[in-house]
């Protein structure tokens, strides 16, 4: 692709004088196999934490592309009210774990300041296996550039890591 193509891709259906340049389009509703890249505790600019897992597509025309999954587990909404997607969130934690292999200790949900850092080491054993996401990604009629994104998750089988022995090795 030209230069040329490539402005006339990145300025399609674009207003200079009304959008923003920082566009995040990020992947479309479709189903991936996607790596665990890095699981980490997030704090957010709003000074919430989140238990973050970037993900990346390993096949197919998205390969290369990434993913950021935020799970938030507050009890309470910023506003005070029961946060509606705790229960979801929960069981997306308890998911990924499943299919990952991770077991969560226990004793991890004793310290709810500590909860997300807890997670994130709890789930450093999944750095770099591989599942498959089912991501469906709707509109956001109060924030349109930040589209639902809602996921599931499938276990699949993990790639095969090649055994090198001493004499295989060229030195």
């Amino acid at each position: 692709m030209s230069l040329r193509d490539a402005m006339n891709e990145a300025t399609k259906n674009f207003d200079p004088k009304k959008d923003s340049v920082n566009k995040f389009k990020g992947l479309d509703t479709g189903k991936y196999t996607v790596a665990i890249a890095k699981v980490e505790n997030h704090e957010t600019p709003w000074n919430a934490e989140q238990l973050n897992f970037e993900l990346e597509v390993v096949d197919g025309e998205c390969a290369g592309q990434k993913e950021f999954l935020q799970i938030g587990l507050d009890e309470l909404t910023t506003k005070g009210n029961p946060n509606p997607m705790l229960e979801t969130n929960l069981r997306l934690v308890s998911k990924l774990a499943a299919i990952l292999g991770v077991e969560i200790p226990d004793e991890v949900w004793d310290d709810d300041s500590l909860i997300y850092e807890n997670l994130a080491k709890a789930f450093q054993p999944a750095v770099g296996k591989v599942m498959l996401m089912d991501l469906k990604v709707r509109p956001n009629k109060k924030n349109p550039q930040y589209p639902y994104r809602n996921y599931d998750f499938e276990e699949t089988e993990q790639p095969e890591t090649p055994e090198v022995e001493d004499d295989g090795m060229p030195f």
